[in-house]
Formats: C-alpha cells, sequence, structure tokens
C-alpha cells in the first residue's frame, strides 16, 4: 500500500481557487480571530490541505485548514496549500475525528455527497419531518448507533418500523400537543415499547384521551417507555394491563 497521498505543495494569493465543499462545518469567527493575531504576530507558518474539485476543474476542495484560509485572504497574506489525490469523505472523517465540534448533520452531508442511500434516505426525512438526527437514526436503524453513523457504515436497516414510530409521533403532537413527543430520548423510549410486539396504538390513543397530562417529560429513554407504560394502562384493572417494562 502506498500511503503517502501529497502531491505538491503551493502558495498563492487566489483564494477563489479554493472552495468549502457543502459538507464542511461551520466557520467560527473566534478561531479566524486567532489565527489572524497569528499570522499577523509570526507570519504565515502552516499550510491547508485541498483535494482538485471533481465538481470544478481548476479549483480545490479545502478539506483541513479552512479558518487558516480566511485569516489569510481578511490579512491579503499568500496561502500555503498541499495537495493531496483520492482524499474520500471517509478520510477526511478520519483526519479530522478530533473535530469535536462536528455535528450529526455534518457526517449525514458527507453520506449524501457520497451517495450512500440510507444517509440520502434519511436526510429527506429529515428535511420533511424536522425531527433530530440521533431520533431518526434509531427509528430507522433499529438502534442506537451514532458511532457507525459518524463512520459512514450506518444502514437504514429498519424502515418500516421507523415509519410506524413516526406515525405514532405525529399522532401525539397533532392530537394531544405533545411535543416532547419528538425528542430523540422519547423516540427512543417509543421505540422500546413498540419492540416488545405488545403495542396498540389504538389503545394507547383511547388513554391519552383520558390523561394525556400524564405523558410528560423524563430524564431518560427507560423512563419514558415507563411512563408510557402508565399511560396504556391508566383506569384498566390488573388483567387489562400490558407490562412493556420490567419495572
Amino acid at each position: 500500500m502506498k500511503y503517502s497521498k501529497y502531491v505538491r505543495t503551493g502558495e498563492t494569493m487566489e483564494y477563489s481557487n479554493f472552495l468549502f465543499p457543502s459538507h464542511q462545518r461551520e466557520i467560527n469567527n473566534k478561531t479566524i480571530d486567532k489565527v489572524m493575531a497569528s499570522i499577523k504576530e509570526h507570519g504565515v507558518i502552516s499550510a491547508i490541505s485541498v483535494r482538485e474539485s471533481k465538481e470544478n476543474i481548476g479549483k480545490y476542495d479545502v478539506f483541513n485548514g479552512q479558518h487558516t484560509l480566511l485569516a489569510c485572504k481578511l490579512l491579503e497574506a499568500p496561502v500555503v496549500y498541499n495537495v493531496f489525490r483520492e482524499v474520500t469523505n471517509k478520510s477526511m472523517i478520519a483526519l479530522n475525528n478530533s473535530g469535536k465540534d462536528w455535528t450529526l448533520k455534518d457526517y449525514l452531508q458527507f453520506g449524501v455527497q457520497d451517495k450512500i442511500k440510507s444517509y440520502i434516505f434519511l436526510n429527506t426525512t429529515h428535511k420533511s419531518e424536522g425531527l433530530p438526527l440521533t431520533a431518526l437514526t434509531m427509528m430507522y436503524g433499529g438502534r442506537y448507533e451514532n458511532v457507525k453513523f459518524k463512520s459512514l457504515t450506518w444502514k437504514a436497516a429498519t424502515i418500516k418500523r421507523g415509519d410506524e414510530i413516526l406515525s405514532y409521533v405525529n399522532d401525539f403532537e397533532k392530537s394531544f400537543n405533545i411535543k416532547h413527543s419528538r425528542h430523540a430520548r422519547f423516540i427512543w423510549g417509543l421505540g422500546k415499547v413498540v419492540d416488545t410486539g405488545k403495542y396498540d396504538h389504538s389503545r394507547m390513543m383511547s388513554q391519552l384521551a383520558k390523561c394525556s397530562q400524564m405523558l410528560t417529560k423524563q430524564a431518560n429513554p427507560e423512563d419514558y417507555a415507563q411512563n408510557i407504560e402508565m399511560v396504556y394502562n391508566y383506569g384498566l384493572t390488573d388483567k387489562n394491563k400490558v407490562r412493556f417494562t420490567k419495572k
């Protein structure tokens, strides 16, 4: 295996030669200020990393050092850049794993750009429903899988289950204005209930008509599952009660 992807180094003041891919992180103005202060005191002593743009021939995608580029542009200082070949989105993620400011949405856009079907599907659902990505990955992946999601190996393996849970969540909000039913922890707890195979949505809706105020905010998914169970069994005799949790 040839480990080095390095091609060449250049220096320029043609800032328009550099592009930020659509999936790049949001710019932090405080970081730009810090880089500008460093350049003013020490000069340009670090390079940005780029790959040749496939969509804009002759241009470069910046995959590391966007704040340095912007600082140089504001100061009208030269940009030193290292060109690398065969830089995939997955390799960019591996390089920037220490960047704690990346969100799940950043990784979603990586997957969309790489044309990964599960990520394209999730992106469409996220745009239409506005649910938290953590909730959507649990609904349509079957379990909590943020680590897999960030490595671009997540699969939408439980689409039928996800659509089912989504319909329940929408019913809770539209019929009873239960806003926290759209929170990730609630959806995780609801998923635990649904996965028992004992849940009847018509019964739950009938119960909520009696005591929707009892479906309250909880600290974690397990507590939400217990809360759902309490509402589901409200006012019923022991023989008609259903247990979704061990408690």
